[in-house]
Parts: structure tokens; C-alpha cells; sequence
């Protein structure tokens, strides 16, 4: 490991009115406007000391990348070898899809089978060096198994917040990981998760204000966007992500936009925010023309993971500086996109599955042209979502062990081929 490097000049800025604050331990918006901060620092002294070799290398840990991170010293990582996910072009279901350029970032491959791991190793690291010892999140299920599973990483206390009615596999993965799963009402956990905050736990959660926010873990996205620039020399067309609260997006975004300003890259890819359609104020927002996103009512989805009816205004900067756009799937549509992955031998959970519905009707809409180099994010395994799956596959046939009652089987429950999913 190289000496540790103390990233320089780094502070917390409010991208909507740019007023800038002393880098610290600060998980309240903006004093002036309420928004969500970002961290700031010179990207070009923090390439300085990035070992190039490592950092081309298409594998491995996210903490390859250490430079680009507001830490003070690598030496004090976090890590469950997250990252160095697979960038996977399936030629069956691209020539299917009449897309030959499509390409899907898998990240259900990380340790905790989500993208979320990205974000909690930085978060928790972020917490070690704060002196913190107790970690709080609110998740819909992928969040709170990922902080919890890197909290016990840290030797430190969790507790999770989970809405009534989240699968049991969540609850399962936390306390196997030592920490406390809690369930209570859908609004009920963030008031809980402040109480406990004000208290001195450090929160594991998202950039939008609830009214807290936290401007660290989202950093640990942007490794994607390094990961896709490695493999794609060539350069990316556009880049399809599922949206929830939108950290994501925003890392990836932030991710594009510090090579861009490194020259590393040459034109950054549009990136396009993936909405169900029942709950997609990114879009609305962009309909609008607004400079804010308004939550939508009573969001309802399949995607329960990207069900929340808000995301934060880092989102819609990110996708308008990127020329992007946002896309929507209706729940059938999102549910067919779940038999089409699941169909080419990617059981992802259906918030994953919206990337691909969105992309297939940007297509159709002309929006994208079917030639174009595009990523889609598979943010999470479908393994967790038992319902799901069940509603996709079916179950197991019970016979006895006779040859003619398994000739029956055979003649009627073929396998579902690919072309038939689609």
C-alpha cells in the first residue's frame, strides 16, 4: 500500500447555491437552502497519487480507487473485496433484443449481492475515522443487510430500520451479521433513525435530506463509473440506472465527470434514470422543467426497492448535466423484464429489472437508438425476493420415482426458452 495520501482541500458544498462548508461529521442539509451536500476536493492532486496500474486494472476492490475517496488514510478501509463487478454482453439475449451493443453491470455479484455494498464500505469507513461505533440505517431491505454486514466488518454496533411487511430474508441478514433488525411503519423510521443520530450513531443512508443527509457514502459510486470507463475504452453511449433515492446515479455521474476532467475519457455517456412508473418524480420533475424533484403520493411498484416517491436534487443535476433523460416501465413491463433476465440466467430483483423495461421502451420511443453502446445497472440478486421469484419460476413438481411420471413432467413443463420470455 502506497503512503497514505490526506485528500487535500476537501470540504462539504451545496451544489444548488454553492455556500461551502468545514469537511466534517455533518449529516444536516444545507443552512441556506436545505439541500443535500456534496464532498469537494482537487481531483488532479488526488490522481497525483493514484497508483496507475492498479487503477486500470478492471478487477478488484473499489479501494483500488482510494485517492478519489474522503478518507484520510486507505489503511483504514472497510472492505469485503466489493466491487470488480462483471460487465457482461450476452449475445443470446442482445441478438433477441435486436440490441448488439448492450451491455449489464452485474452488480449482484458484491458481498451482500447489491450495488450497496459500494456505498457502505465508505460509509462505515467513514464512521471508524469519525470515532463513531454504532451505525443506524433505513432500508427497504438491500441498505440495511449491506450496513449491518459491513458494520460487524467494523466491529461495530447496527440497528436497522425495516418497514412492516419487508421479506424476513432481510431481517435474517442483518442479525447474522450482529446487527438488530427493527421493523415499524414505512414513514415511522425516520424520525427513529434522527433520535438515534442526535444521539451519536452514524447514519447509513442516502444523500437526500429526511430530513437528514449524508454526503459520504454516495462516493463510493462513483468506483462504477471508473469500473465502466476501464472496460469500455471506446466510450459509452448511455448509461441505465434504476432509481431510488438516485445516490447512485449521482456517484456514477460524479464518477464520469472526474475523469472527464482529468482527460481520461473523452465524451462522458448521457446517463438516463430508471422509474417505475407508479413512482418516478425524476421524470415528473424533468416533464415539469422543474429545478427540484416534488414527491409523488402513495407510490406503489413491484420495485419495492425504488419505491420510496423521492429522490434527492442531486438526481436531476446529474441526469440534465449529462444530457440524460428519464425513462419509465410500467409493472408489467417491469415484470416482464424480470422473465427476460431471469429467462437468460440473471435471477435480479425487480428494482434491477427496470433499467432493462426502461431501455426497451426508450428504444421503442426513439429515444435511444437500438445501436447504441449502452450499460444497464442489475443492482441486486433476486435471490432475497423469494415472492418474486415464485411469481417468475413457479415450484418444484413433487413425483414418485417412476421414469413415466417424469416422461409426463417433460411433456408439460417444458423449460421457457429465452425467445419465449421475450
Amino acid at each position: 500500500m502506497q503512503k497514505a495520501f490526506i485528500m487535500q482541500n476537501k470540504s462539504l458544498q451545496c451544489p444548488a447555491c454553492n455556500v461551502e462548508y468545514e469537511f466534517g461529521l455533518r449529516f444536516d442539509p444545507c443552512s441556506s437552502c436545505g439541500g443535500p451536500l456534496e464532498v469537494r476536493f482537487d481531483v488532479r492532486k488526488a490522481f497525483r497519487s493514484v497508483n496507475y496500474r492498479e487503477f486500470k486494472n478492471a478487477r478488484g476492490s473499489i479501494w483500488r480507487f482510494w485517492p478519489f475517496f474522503p478518507i484520510s488514510d486507505p489503511a483504514n478501509q472497510v472492505s469485503l473485496g466489493e466491487g470488480g463487478t462483471p460487465l457482461l454482453r450476452h449475445r443470446r439475449l442482445n441478438e433477441l433484443l435486436g440490441l448488439p451493443n448492450l451491455l449489464i453491470k452485474n452488480e449482484s455479484i458484491n458481498p451482500t449481492w447489491s450495488f450497496k455494498d459500494r456505498l457502505n464500505s465508505i460509509n462505515v469507513t467513514m464512521a471508524c475515522e469519525f470515532g463513531a461505533s454504532k451505525v443506524v440505517a433505513s432500508s427497504t431491505g438491500n441498505h440495511g443487510a449491506s450496513a449491518a454486514a459491513y458494520a460487524g466488518c467494523a466491529g461495530m454496533r447496527s440497528l436497522v430500520l425495516l418497514p412492516h411487511g419487508t421479506p424476513d430474508v432481510f431481517s435474517q441478514m442483518v442479525c447474522s451479521y450482529g446487527g438488530t433488525p427493527v421493523l415499524t411503519d414505512w414513514h415511522g423510521r425516520y424520525p427513529l433513525m434522527e433520535y438515534l443520530v442526535r444521539k451519536g450513531w452514524y447514519p447509513s443512508k442516502s444523500a437526500l435530506p429526511a430530513p437528514l443527509t449524508n454526503p459520504f457514502g454516495l462516493e463510493g459510486y462513483k468506483s462504477i463509473a471508473y469500473e465502466l470507463a476501464i472496460e469500455c475504452p471506446e466510450g459509452l453511449d448511455h448509461v441505465f440506472i434504476p432509481v431510488g433515492s438516485g445516490d447512485d446515479l449521482t456517484g456514477i455521474h460524479k464518477g464520469f465527470a472526474e475523469l472527464k476532467s482529468l482527460d481520461l475519457i473523452g465524451k462522458a455517456p448521457a446517463i438516463v434514470a430508471a422509474e417505475a412508473e407508479s413512482s418516478a418524480p425524476v421524470a415528473a420533475a424533468m416533464r415539469a422543467g422543474a429545478s427540484q424533484i416534488v414527491k409523488v403520493d402513495n407510490p406503489r411498484t413491484i420495485a419495492i426497492s425504488i419505491s420510496e416517491g423521492i429522490a434527492s436534487d442531486h438526481v436531476l443535476r446529474a441526469v440534465k448535466a449529462s444530457s440524460g433523460f428519464a425513462a419509465v416501465a410500467s409493472e408489467s413491463e417491469i415484470f416482464d423484464a424480470m422473465k427476460i433476465m431471469a429467462a437468460a440466467g440473471l435471477a435480479a430483483e425487480s428494482s434491477s429489472c427496470v433499467s432493462l423495461a426502461a431501455l426497451i421502451n426508450a428504444v421503442k420511443d426513439g429515444r435511444v437508438p437500438a445501436s447504441s453502446r449502452v450499460v444497464i445497472i442489475l443492482t441486486s440478486a433476486g435471490v432475497k425476493w423469494q415472492d418474486q421469484l415464485a411469481k417468475i419460476g413457479g415450484h418444484a413438481l413433487s413425483i414418485r420415482p417412476d421414469a413415466r411420471e417424469l416422461d409426463k413432467v417433460l411433456r408439460n413443463k417444458a423449460t421457457r426458452p429465452l425467445a419465449q420470455a421475450i
